[in-house]
């Protein structure tokens, strides 16, 4: 299993993989071509299909266009064979030719895969793999879980955990402080306040149910 950190991220939302994803391929590129001012996005399958919805587009400026104009190529019939959310990027010169394409995959959670960079997806830590394994390492060793975690990762794990954790309420009271209509070109209107307020006056089970499909739309 990879870090705790690659999967509790902190990031740019509202998706992991279509905002999150793009957002970080925009980073690793732009380290490694630092001479670059002008860029040919092109979005492919999944990511071009419902990336307006997503604002896959504004997480990619957000990057790039700090550097110089960026034109996006959304292709949502074309799907590479290696994932459905596929992106490329690359520089275009002054006479309007591109070069330096490099193509990334937003494979979930945040995480990110590059053909012409492989490093770019990190490695596993955990030397465990199952449930029953970790249970066996916790009995034979007397200790708890979060101490098998703290034994693995490094020393500002629980400093790192503590940090998603505001991030998590922070996200959560902002989504049930606001009405009106979400970011984006489909004009969906925000329906978490009003699911909080629907909860709040049930009880027991069905009020823990409701706050929690709350809390979930808030993000």
């Amino acid at each position: 299993m990879k870090s705790i950190r690659e999967i509790y991220r902190i990031g740019k939302g509202p998706s992991s993989s279509h905002t999150m994803g793009p957002h970080q391929a925009s980073k690793v590129y732009l380290a490694h071509h630092s001479d670059a001012h002008r860029f040919h996005v092109k979005l492919y399958g999944s990511l071009a299909a419902t990336g307006k919805g997503h604002l896959t587009d504004v997480a990619i400026n957000d990057v790039l266009s700090s550097v110089g104009p960026v034109e996006i190529e959304w292709l949502p019939k074309v799907f590479l064979p290696a994932h459905p959310n596929a992106m490329s990027i690359a520089i275009v010169e002054d006479d309007g030719t591109c070069r330096d394409e490099w193509t990334f995959y937003s494979i979930g959670g945040g995480a990110i895969r590059c053909e012409q960079l492989p490093s770019v997806e990190t490695p596993d830590i955990y030397p465990l793999n199952t449930m029953t394994e970790l249970l066996e390492w916790c009995n034979r060793n007397g200790k708890a879980y979060w101490e098998y975690v703290e034994e693995i990762e490094d020393s500002d794990i629980n400093n790192y955990l503590a940090d998603v954790w505001e991030s998590m309420q922070a996200s959560i009271e902002r989504g049930l402080d606001r009405e009106g209509v979400l970011p984006g070109p489909l004009h969906l209107r925000r329906k978490a306040a009003s699911y909080f307020i629907r909860a709040e006056g049930y009880k027991d089970v069905l009020r823990t149910r409701g706050l929690i499909f709350a809390y979930a739309l808030a993000v």
